[in-house]
């Protein structure tokens, strides 16, 4: 079982560093509003998706909790999550996209599958939900004999979702997570084995935010 923050993944050549928000040692608070006791395990997908598009098209790590602040500080933390076109329109005017190497051009959530495809291959990233109220970064394209595909990093290790697991065409077999499955009661009672890096069929991505590299 694995319940650390952070586990090192190696793929494609490149040494990254996944946010495992599974584990509940993501203490950080990351509230909305003043009696709100959400911490980034509970909902920092957001937050974890932004910074692992970060380290993909630059390798500068980045602190999640600095930026969970930020998205507090500046109306990027929403009633039901990230609200990401206010934490990605409020980096940007601080000049904290261009200190991460990427620009985001103020249009909100898309779902123009074929836009998504242009970008992606011209060596970009995004954030988009595979399935409804779940963040997860997009950072790589590829055409298959299956046929589009994008390479997800998913900060919950969703692969085996109800919603996700047909769109799934590989996994990336370096990025199993081991998790202990909980009954209502907090308890322990199983575990289960999901991936934190796949390979999704293209047309799966939905209301997603474009982010560029500089």
């Amino acid at each position: 079982m694995y319940e650390g923050k952070i586990k090192p993944i190696e793929y494609q050549g490149r040494e990254l560093r996944f946010l495992n928000q599974r584990s509940r040692n993501w203490t950080h608070p990351y509230p909305y509003g003043e009696n709100d006791d959400s911490t980034l395990s509970s909902a920092g997908c957001g937050i974890f998706s932004v910074a692992h598009v970060v380290e993909w098209l630059t390798g500068k790590r980045m602190k999640p909790e600095s930026l969970a602040d930020f998205s507090v500080e500046n109306g990027g933390r929403g009633d039901d999550g990230t609200d990401r076109p206010a934490l990605l329109s409020a980096m940007m005017a601080h000049g904290y996209a261009e200190q991460c190497g990427f620009s985001y051009q103020f249009d909100g959530l898309r779902n123009d599958l074929e836009a998504l495809w242009a970008h992606m291959r011209a060596g970009n990233a995004a954030l988009c939900n595979l399935r409804v109220g779940h963040i997860v970064a997009l950072v790589d394209a590829r055409e298959t004999e299956r046929g589009r595909e994008y390479l997800v990093i998913d900060s919950y290790s969703e692969s085996a979702h109800e919603k996700v697991k047909n769109a799934v065409r590989e996994v990336v077999e370096a990025s199993s997570i081991t998790a202990p499955v909980r009954n209502a009661d907090g308890l322990a009672v199983g575990e289960t084995t999901q991936y934190a890096m796949y390979w999704v069929d293209a047309a799966q991505p939905r209301d997603f935010n474009l982010l560029h590299r500089l």
